[in-house]
């Protein structure tokens, strides 16, 4: 299982691009925001070109399973959560902050 959740947060290239699922059972990622940066393991800022997603934390959603990297859902409940984010204003403020996790993300 911890194989599993660490190949399924492994984001290289262009992986950060996501496609929101409307159960638990099918998300790879579970993601709370929460209101504080000092909170999170990562700051995101969305971006809407491919060409975009340059480094960690610039994310982008697409229409389709077939394009996206992995599967996400929000969740309510922290505990049930393998990731914490808050959102930011600019791409340059968007990076891992939980270094703990820094294995999960790679941009290559």
């Amino acid at each position: 299982m911890l194989l599993f959740l660490i190949s399924a947060l492994t984001f290289r290239g262009q992986a950060q691009r996501y496609f929101e699922v409307s159960t638990i059972d099918s998300a790879q990622v579970k993601v709370y925001p929460v209101d504080k940066p000092e909170d999170a393991d990562l700051l995101v800022f969305y971006v809407y070109e491919a060409k975009d997603v340059t480094k960690i934390g610039l994310w982008m959603q697409v229409s389709t399973k077939k394009e996206a990297n992995f599967f996400l859902i929000f969740v309510d409940d922290e505990n049930q959560a393998n990731i914490k984010i808050f959102l930011v204003d600019a791409a340059d403020q968007a990076g891992l902050k939980n270094e703990s996790k820094k294995d999960m993300f790679k941009i290559e």
